[in-house]
């Protein structure tokens, strides 16, 4: 497609601006050269191609990118804190204990249904909160809880 060798340069360095693994910053390429091939039936002359293609490709990111983080937080990996499950006298059980302790309470329970491996979905069930809001409040919390373990470890 003519429309891709014009502006294929810039199409990818737009790719490279939104997604960081070379995979998915292909995959959006892909996307947007569909969307182009969709779209160019349509194309009246009202705007200049190159805005007309910078349009579309801006708009395809945009979502793209917005649907990737939307996946990424419903896929929460149960690797990412210390499993609590694991024996009483495991030590580092103890330390995660303490720093959920010193969670608020709704943090807390998001954290615990977390570790006990209930989805975002789930977790938005049993809560009220939203999936989003959740998938951002674990990341906030798995780094914070990460930091107050270490912080304990050490001065143990």
């Amino acid at each position: 497609m003519r429309l891709l060798d014009a502006y294929g340069g810039a199409l990818r360095r737009l790719c490279a601006a939104y997604l960081q693994g070379s995979g998915d910053q292909q995959d959006l390429f892909q996307e947007i050269a569909a969307a182009l091939w969709s779209a160019l039936p349509g194309f009246r002359g009202d705007a200049s191609e190159r805005t007309w293609v910078y349009r579309i490709a801006h708009n395809v990111a945009y979502s793209y990118a917005k649907k990737r983080r939307r996946q990424c937080q419903s896929e929460l990996q149960m690797d990412e804190l210390p499993d609590y499950r694991m024996a009483p006298e495991d030590p580092r059980r103890a330390v995660l204990l303490e720093a959920l302790q010193e969670l608020d309470s709704i943090d807390r329970q998001v954290v615990l249904l977390y570790l006990e491996g209930l989805s975002a979905g789930e977790i938005e069930q049993v809560t009220g909160l939203s999936a989003n809001s959740i998938g951002v409040r674990l990341s906030r919390l798995r780094r914070r809880l990460a930091l107050m373990v270490m912080s304990k470890e050490v001065r143990e």
